[in-house]
């Protein structure tokens, strides 16, 4: 007995007037002869036309679709789409691309997107400590992850649950209550001074004097500054860290700083300087004046301070700047609320680092 020969996609020929047709119909298969090839091609394609057209194939045929995607959309192309959609539009959008970067090498990002668990994630913040990352530094690309998955939610309408909500995100650490001890104000200025950059003395100073963040010093146009006839002025910032403008208050310091200044006729930034030539100047003139310092307690025969001009970081400053306003004692916190634009007082708090000595005094 001669065998099925397949002549075409679901028709197989036996002998000269023998024509099958074998396919899946609904999950079902379907198998029927006819004697000419005309009959069954025409057999073939109305099932076909008919399974197009069958509301209930055309959902099973999506459904199929979709698990073949979601078996194959990781965690890593997730990252792809949210870099592309989300991150870009950020105020820290260098800063999130280096750690997307960074998180996309590590295992947790070949995991399907749907079928991360908390277990996963838990284990990545487990490998990340193991290489000595900080609680801190652990949070954030805990908290990257998080929020991947909740614009997958609600934005991207995908039928995710979010497995960081699962786990206990590492404690961000105590907050930094560097300030500028005794004699290292003096000093730290004086190397400053000597700085190639002639920008990164003055806005190191206006930092002190008016706790603006180091991104509204870089970005500080002079056409937003305005001097007033006692000496002071004021300096709008548009698009601030927490996405609100502000006008800071400037202190005759603050405006004789501004005014040693040159300022060009057509205006433009202030401080022509990018953060990381200021990070870079800062970390010179700092080394440069620690050496000075120990040469002077060698040549005296004293033991120098171990952390004399040392972990002092340009953002402490602004801890500085704002425990200063307190200090001066005619602010409430509400009013240095709107120097610094700190949005919440408990973060306000988190900025504020009174010295103990400055308190007993006033109590006498």
């Amino acid at each position: 007995m001669a065998d099925f020969v397949r002549v075409e996609k679901g028709i197989y020929k036996r002998g000269e007037y023998s024509f099958q047709v074998k396919m899946m119909v609904n999950g079902h298969r379907v198998t029927e002869t006819f004697d000419t090839i005309l009959e069954a091609r025409a057999f073939r394609d109305s099932k076909n036309v008919a399974k197009a057209l069958d509301p209930d194939f055309k959902r099973v045929v999506a459904s199929r679709i979709k698990k073949q995607e979601a078996a194959s959309f990781t965690i890593s192309k997730a990252l792809d789409r949210y870099l592309r959609e989300v991150t870009v539009l950020k105020k820290g959008a260098a800063e999130e691309k280096y750690k997307i970067g960074k998180l996309k090498r590590y295992d947790i990002a070949k995991i399907g997107f749907y079928s991360c668990s908390a277990d996963d994630i838990a284990m990545f913040l487990s490998t990340l400590k193991d290489e000595g990352m900080s609680d801190n530094g652990r949070r954030k690309y805990a908290l990257i992850l998080s929020h991947l998955y909740n614009i997958a939610l609600k934005r991207w309408r995908m039928a995710v649950s979010n497995p960081a909500s699962s786990i206990e995100l590492p404690s961000n650490g105590p907050s930094r209550d560097r300030r500028l001890e005794s004699g290292e104000e003096v000093r730290f200025y004086a190397q400053l001074g000597k700085a190639r950059n002639k920008f990164v003395l003055p806005i190191t100073k206006l930092a002190v004097e008016t706790a603006m963040r180091r991104g509204e010093l870089l970005s500080l146009q002079w056409k937003d500054i305005t001097y007033h006839d006692d000496g002071t002025g004021t300096a709008a910032l548009y698009d601030t860290k927490n996405g609100e403008n502000r006008v800071v208050p400037l202190s005759t310091k603050a405006v004789a700083v501004l005014k040693g200044l040159t300022r060009p006729i057509k205006g433009g930034q202030v401080f022509n300087v990018d953060k990381v030539q200021l990070r870079a100047a800062l970390a010179a003139a700092l080394k440069r004046a620690r050496k000075e310092y120990a040469l002077e307690c060698e040549k005296i025969g004293r033991d120098s301070n171990p952390g004399f001009l040392r972990n002092l970081r340009f953002h402490d400053l602004r801890h500085e700047a704002t425990s200063r306003l307190f200090e001066r004692g005619v602010f409430d916190s509400m009013e240095v609320a709107s120097i610094t634009g700190h949005k919440t007082l408990q973060m306000l708090k988190r900025y504020t680092h009174l010295r103990a000595e400055d308190l007993a005094r006033k109590m006498g």
